[in-house]
């Protein structure tokens, strides 16, 4: 049977960088969506939050452990 894995790190360095980077950018705009908001934070800018973390998190594991990657 074929080897089939889900690839969740990008395959190359500069998809790692790129991938942080917009990571961060998301993560800045959500904070700063929820602090502006007042009573119930917003769902959506809570998911993009989270995601923005997982983001950050599979690019910074591609960086540090190539062997990881795509």
């Amino acid at each position: 049977m074929a080897d089939r894995r889900w690839h969740f790190i990008p395959a190359t360095a500069a998809q790692c960088w790129l991938f942080l980077g917009v990571g961060a950018v998301l993560l800045v705009s959500s904070i700063l969506t929820l602090t502006g908001t007042e009573g119930r934070a917003p769902v959506p800018a809570v998911i993009a939050a989270v995601a923005a973390v997982a983001l950050i998190v599979l690019s910074a594991v591609g960086l540090v452990r190539p062997k990881l990657r795509g």
